[in-house]
């Protein structure tokens, strides 16, 4: 159901959370780590990151408890321009994880996700940030047996947003009108979202949501692209790299002429398990732009862009085809080249990443280990 996103066993105990520092500076990269861990040993997951300003940001994902005890609350943190500190939210009484954040202002944030309560029980997950508490928005909730979740959000205005996740049929698109969440018809059923940061919006009038389709003709998985225009959804090709077998997950917009996809590619002509695959989008076509591969089996599942000359993807990899510990993959587009920017061995994970432009900052999220989750900033 989670795609390539890594996930960790439960089995720790539940208490209050708590955000240490461990200002770890990488000097290749410059990136500097903040561990993110809980009291009794509780488990924490980050899986969403979203900065609105260089004092407004948003890291969410899940916490675990043992077998036995009440399954604690999804976990939020926020950025005030100092430091991160834990945000409370509602409990649930079933297990759930919030795993996409975004936010129009300081009063108006929507993060999403699922809760899991029982073997085939699975509801989307929204929860609403006022400005003073998060609440969750139990009317619009949809259920199923299968995979139900909502694993990406884009906050335009507090009458205004986009969710996109899976149902028991498939793709799931969700608009809000600032009083109801109502399903979005899209063009393409057979159409799949990614696994990561699948939906992206420069403006109310360019937003895209990225992932893969069947093609009827051949039954091969292709990459693909839908884009909002401001009142239609239309489908969008994307660049198929050889006979290989892409995955589209991660999606950043700057303007309608310059926007970025990220994921990886499988296939004779990509490094053993699998390398990165990063597509651009000019105003008129989307096109397959040289990456390295840091490692092997690599996945992409975050991109966030500060310009046009400064965009950040992120994911893991092993550290090599022998296996090992997965390590986070950050990579770099300086407006001519992607180039390897993690700047050392980073153990763990980043699934999600977040700036704007002309921030003083760019965030990446994710796991260090099996109990610990990380934020990582840089300059």
């Amino acid at each position: 159901m989670f795609g390539r996103k890594k996930w960790l066993a439960a089995g720790a105990a539940a208490g209050a959370l708590v955000v240490t520092a461990g200002a770890t500076a990488f000097a290749a990269g410059g990136w500097t780590v903040t561990t993110v861990t809980g009291t009794s040993g509780n488990n924490v997951e980050l899986t969403g990151v979203f900065a609105r300003t260089s004092t407004d940001a948003w890291a969410v994902g899940e916490q675990f408890a043992p077998a036995g005890q009440a399954p604690p609350p999804p976990v939020t943190y926020h950025w005030n321009g100092t430091a991160w500190s834990p945000v409370s939210t509602p409990a649930l009484g079933v297990s759930g994880a919030l795993l996409a954040v975004s936010a129009s202002s300081a009063t108006d944030a929507w993060a999403v996700g699922f809760e899991l309560s029982g073997r085939r029980a699975h509801t989307t997950l929204l929860e609403h940030w006022s400005g003073t508490a998060w609440s969750v928005d139990t009317a619009d909730a949809i259920s199923g047996d299968t995979a139900v979740e909502l694993s990406g959000v884009v906050d335009l205005s507090a009458g205004n947003a986009y969710a996109v996740g899976l149902d028991n049929s498939g793709a799931l698109l969700e608009h809000w009108n600032g009083t109801a969440w109502s399903p979005v018809t899209l063009p393409d059923p057979d159409f799949t979202p990614g696994s990561g940061e699948a939906i992206a919006a420069s403006s109310a009038s360019d937003i895209w949501v990225v992932g893969s389709s069947l093609n009827t003709t051949t039954d091969a998985t292709i990459a693909e692209a839908l884009h909002f225009n401001g009142s239609t959804w239309t489908v969008v090709p994307m660049a198929q790299p050889g006979t290989n077998t892409p995955t589209i997950s991660a999606v950043t917009a700057l303007s309608p002429t310059n926007a970025w996809a990220a994921g990886d590619d499988i296939g004779a002509t990509s490094p053993v398990g699998g390398g990165t695959l990063l597509e651009h989008w000019n105003g008129t076509s989307w096109s397959v732009v040289p990456s390295p591969t840091p490692g092997a089996d690599d996945s992409l599942t975050g991109i966030a862009a500060r310009s046009a000359s400064d965009v950040v993807a992120v994911g893991s990899a092993l550290p090599s085809v022998n296996g090992g510990p997965l390590q986070a993959v950050i990579l770099r587009w300086n407006g001519t080249a992607w180039s390897n920017d993690t700047g050392g061995t980073i153990p763990g994970w980043l699934t999600a990443a977040s700036t704007f432009p002309g921030a003083a900052q760019e965030w990446a999220v994710g796991n260090s280990s099996g109990s610990a989750g990380q934020i990582l900033s840089h300059p």
